[in-house]
């Protein structure tokens, strides 16, 4: 008996797991997209520790919408709820994607748990913000009931390009789909993506307007209960209440200490990025009529 067939007998291996130990030459294939194998590996210590935990899971939180929006801040205020965990960046959709062999439902909530161990270890810091937050449980859990992962704008595009990985998405996980749209000011959420790409600086508008267009089919393929709108500066100015909310819509309670750590974290006032940058008459008019055309972006102007 070879060494790694007496590990499969002794360990539960995932199924692509246990495929490489009776057919090596799958190998090739199995790795054939760097990120899906070093994730399934990574993954393999939570997915032994953590497998009964999968068993209490109600329901799958994703993200939908455009980057620079908030989603960060959400995602790390609902993970730091006791029975939540909300990965950060992990792309799961990515991992469903280009996986060679399907990936299943443990093996996708470990990578779930595995990256959120890695950000903690990290110290939750992103592109110059801290998403530590005190008094709230963000490496650990008592139960387990939500699980999911932030990754707003690229699962955006991914399911625009690729619907069908919404129905993937289901037969994975399978447990009820919550997804949360984040929306901020389309001047402010333009105007950081500015700040940070010089493409956006001539196509920025563009962009941004074709990826509304992926979140209109998007919510189109999801139930009235599947969808959470979220509009940022609401969540600002009342975090607790709208935090609240977010909560109900999971299926979970939010404990008043809870909610009271997350408001003592969020900022007190949004961040008027529009400010940060020159605007041509012909932008600031062609931004307020687009966004005439979706209901979730029609109360905004350059002004409000």
């Amino acid at each position: 008996m070879s060494g790694l067939t007496s590990v499969a007998q002794r360990l539960p291996l995932p199924p692509a797991g246990q495929e490489l130990i009776e057919n090596p030459q799958r190998i090739p294939a199995l790795t054939r997209d760097r990120f899906t194998a070093v994730r399934r590996l990574a993954a393999v210590p939570h997915l032994i520790e953590h497998r009964d935990d999968f068993e209490s899971v109600e329901a799958y939180c994703m993200f939908i919408g455009h980057g620079r929006t908030g989603h960060s801040l959400v995602g790390s205020l609902l993970n730091g709820h006791r029975e939540m965990v909300i990965s950060h960046e992990l792309d799961a959709l990515r991992l469903l994607d280009r996986a060679t062999v399907p990936v299943t439902r443990d093996q996708l909530f470990s990578t779930i748990l595995q990256r959120n161990a890695e950000f903690t270890s990290l110290g939750r810091e992103w592109e110059k913000y801290s998403y530590d937050i005190p008094g709230t449980t963000q490496e650990d859990f008592d139960r387990l009931r939500i699980i999911g992962d932030k990754k707003g704008a690229a699962s955006t595009r991914r399911l625009g390009h690729s619907p069908e990985l919404l129905g993937e998405l289901r037969e994975t996980v399978p447990v009820p789909i919550r997804a949360v749209h984040v929306v901020r000011n389309p001047f402010d959420t333009i105007a950081s993506r500015r700040n940070l790409k010089e493409t956006w600086q001539e196509y920025g508008i563009e962009k941004y307007f074709a990826n509304a267009d992926n979140v209109e089919l998007i919510s189109e393929m999801l139930d009235e209960d599947e969808l959470f709108r979220l509009y940022h500066e609401d969540l600002i100015d009342d975090t607790a209440g709208v935090l609240s909310d977010l909560c109900s819509f999971l299926g979970v309670d939010a404990s008043e200490e809870y909610l009271a750590a997350c408001d003592d974290f969020v900022f007190d006032s949004a961040k008027q990025t529009r400010e940060e940058i020159d605007w041509t008459d012909e932008e600031i008019e062609r931004i307020n009529q687009k966004s005439q055309q979706y209901d979730w972006l029609s109360h905004y102007s350059f002004d409000e």
